[in-house]
């Protein structure tokens, strides 16, 4: 099949191919960033929808020509996109969510900063640690593992065959949110613990010597050792979030099975 000369029976599937693509394109990370013109993303979804068309298995039942049940269709398709790309976009939000456990300890919350992969406003730290994780995401190649994830999920949910298993809405619920936290508290734990000993020990501190001023020496003394573990840690951050990406792309592989049912 000539891909770039669709017949007319092939338009109806491309279409529901390129509104699946377009659905991942939104939320996923790197793709779906605000500093990506509208343009840029619909032309990749094209792309992307041309290449992937030959292994395209074709629907259970014949897409039906009627304007309402297309519809169905089309919203299905994005539906499936959606999903695939807020799970991938996951990991980021819990990279992010563990930056501004950081912040609030560190006590500069309210210096936040407008971000631009997202067009919202986010802690400093959680910024910082955003940007060093998608250039660890693009080292690794993790936005070919996406691009892979939306091929695999055309053989893993046929075009109209999708379905939401309860498999599905408990990964989404449960193992999804559950992962969340539990990496941004990985992606914290150092800050925490060690700022969790220096206030122990100005506690320690304001009882032994109580004309000392502790409040304003301690914010001092808990951001200038936040920041030298937060620089120490850079490495470690880097290190272990390579095994972080590689296991949300398992589970990227899992939750497409749970999709196809």
């Amino acid at each position: 099949m000539n891909i770039l000369n669709l017949t007319a029976g092939d338009l109806p599937i491309f279409l529901l191919a390129f509104f699946r693509v377009t659905g991942v394109m939104i939320p996923a990370p790197l793709f779906g960033s605000g500093v990506v013109p509208t343009p840029v993303k619909i032309f990749t979804s094209l792309l992307l929808a041309v290449l992937f068309l030959p292994f395209v298995a074709r629907p259970i039942s014949p897409v039906d020509p009627g304007l309402g049940v297309y519809v169905v269709a089309v919203l299905g398709e994005l539906g499936v996109g959606l999903l695939i790309g807020f799970a991938s976009a996951m990991l980021f939000a819990a990279v992010q969510f563990g930056g501004q456990i950081i912040d609030q300890e560190l006590g500069i919350m309210m210096a936040n900063i407008l971000d631009p992969l997202t067009n919202e406003q986010i802690s400093i730290i959680g910024q910082f640690k955003l940007f060093l994780a998608t250039v660890v995401y693009l080292l690794i190649d993790g936005h070919h593992f996406l691009i892979r994830a939306v091929a695999d999920s055309f053989r893993a949910v046929p075009i109209g065959g999708f379905h939401l298993t309860n498999g599905a809405v408990m990964h989404l619920s449960d193992t999804l949110p559950r992962d969340l936290f539990r990496v941004a508290v990985q992606i914290a734990a150092p800050s925490l613990v060690t700022l969790f000993l220096i206030t122990i020990a100005l506690a320690f501190m304001a009882r032994t010597v109580p004309e000392m001023n502790i409040f304003v020496l301690g914010f001092s003394l808990r951001v200038a050792v936040g920041l030298v573990v937060l620089a120490i840690g850079i490495g470690i951050f880097v290190y272990g979030l390579d095994p972080l990406i590689r296991r949300d792309q398992a589970s990227m592989g899992r939750f497409l099975g749970l999709l196809g049912g």
